[in-house]
């Protein structure tokens, strides 16, 4: 089996599961592969809008299932669960259809969630809104990044898988950077 097939017939499922460890990195890549012609773009969007949902929908049902025992065992998210908290007293709708922007708490914010009285069904229905947005704009966004890499290569077809690996790379490389400082900040 080639990379390319490999691609084709695992792809889509290779991007509802890399959300969970990367979302942004996974979504552009497979956006810029879908340029390429490895992958179809509508597919993607699907793919990342589910693997969007199914990930925050984990972390909202880990807290409310497990909540207290992950954070008995986690006492760095305790104070970032904390301000998520006082942050929905008074603004409970506006945290769930913007959480995707909080970097370093988006996982972090579905969880808090989970822990509070907010319903289950209102969760998953009002996170359907922001997980499509994100899901179609980033996959839109990686498709871009192909136009453009295709301009400033005159055979960017040599260098496709390339430039794919590199970007989940540096995507990763951001995670880690950023999960070492974490680790590191009191």
């Amino acid at each position: 089996m080639t990379l390319e097939s490999a691609i084709a017939t695992y792809g889509y499922l290779a991007i509802m599961v890399g959300i969970f460890v990367e979302g942004e990195a996974i979504v552009l890549t497979a956006g810029f592969l879908a340029h390429q012609g490895l992958l179809k773009l509508p597919w993607v969007m699907t793919a990342s809008v589910f693997g969007s949902i199914l990930t925050y929908q984990f972390f909202f049902l880990l807290g409310r299932l497990k909540g207290r025992q992950v954070l008995n065992n986690r006492p760095g998210w305790q104070s970032r669960v904390q301000r998520i908290r006082k942050l929905l007293e008074r603004h409970d709708t506006l945290i769930i259809l913007g959480y995707r922007g909080l970097f370093g708490l988006r996982a972090i914010t579905p969880f808090a969630l989970g822990m509070t009285n907010i319903s289950y069904l209102r969760f998953t229905l009002l996170d359907l809104i922001p997980a499509t947005i994100w899901g179609i704009a980033v996959s839109w966004a990686g498709y871009v990044l192909g136009k453009g890499a295709e301009k400033l290569l005159d055979n960017v077809e040599d260098y496709q898988l390339w430039l794919a690996g590199a970007m989940i790379v540096v995507g990763l490389l951001v995670v880690g950077l950023y999960a070492r400082h974490r680790m590191r900040s009191p």
